[in-house]
C-alpha cells in the first residue's frame, strides 16, 4: 500500500483525521482503548487494535450453527440405533464441540485484549509472539486480499543459526476498524507492499 500513491507516510502526514506523532506519521486512536501504550508494552505513541465486536458476534453465531447441526446428527445417529438416553448424550456432544469451537475466542473477547499495537520501536501481535517484533527484524510486509478479507504477511529476517526467513498472516479484517487503519498506523515506519 506505501508504494501507491496517497498512502505513504508522505500522504499520512496530509491527513487531518488523528494526532501527529515523532515519526511524521499519524497515529489512528483506537475507540475505548482502556490501556496507554506505556501500560501495554512500555512505549508511548503506540495505536492498539482488538478484535471488532462485530465479527465475533457473527463468528459465535456460525459456532452455535454448527453445534446444532452436529446436536441434530449425533441426536438422529443414536435414535436409529435406539442409544438409551440420547438427549442426555446429544447435549454432552454439543456442549464438547461449542467448547472445542469457541472457548478461546470467548476468552479473548472477555478480556478484550490488545491484538496488534504499532509503536515507533516496533510491531506487536498477540496471534504471532508475546514480545514486540522490532522494526528492523521484519524484512517484509504484504498486503493480501482475498474477495473481501484482508490480511496481513510479515516476513522475519532469518535467525544467525541458518534458519531461513519465518512468514507469519494475520487477518487484518477481524480487527476493529478492518484493514485501513492498521495500514495506515504501519506505513508511518514501514511501506506495507500488495501481493500481486
Amino acid at each position: 500500500m506505501a508504494d501507491q500513491p496517497g498512502n505513504g507516510p508522505e500522504a499520512a502526514r496530509k491527513r487531518p483525521n488523528g494526532a501527529h506523532n515523532g515519526s511524521g506519521g499519524v497515529v489512528v486512536a483506537f475507540p475505548n482503548a482502556e490501556l496507554t501504550g506505556a501500560e501495554l508494552i512500555g512505549e508511548g505513541n503506540t495505536t492498539q487494535f482488538r478484535y471488532h465486536r462485530e465479527s465475533f458476534r457473527r463468528t459465535l453465531a456460525i459456532a452455535a450453527g454448527l453445534t446444532f447441526a452436529v446436536c441434530g446428527l449425533v441426536w438422529l445417529l443414536l435414535g436409529i440405533f435406539g442409544t438409551r438416553q440420547m438427549n442426555l448424550l446429544t447435549l454432552f456432544t454439543g456442549l464438547i464441540f461449542f467448547a472445542f469451537v469457541s472457548a478461546r475466542m470467548l476468552a479473548r473477547y472477555f478480556r478484550n485484549e490488545t491484538i496488534l499495537a504499532v509503536q515507533p520501536t516496533g510491531l506487536f501481535d498477540a496471534r504471532i509472539a508475546d514480545d514486540v517484533m522490532p522494526w528492523e527484524s521484519i524484512r517484509e510486509l504484504l498486503l493480501i486480499r482475498r474477495e473481501q478479507e484482508y490480511s496481513l504477511k510479515i516476513v522475519l529476517w532469518g535467525s544467525k543459526g541458518g534458519e531461513g526467513p519465518q512468514t507469519h498472516e494475520v487477518s487484518l479484517t477481524a480487527l476493529e476498524g478492518g484493514a485501513e487503519p492498521v495500514l495506515e498506523a504501519i506505513s508511518a515506519y514501514r511501506p506495507v507492499r500488495m501481493e500481486r
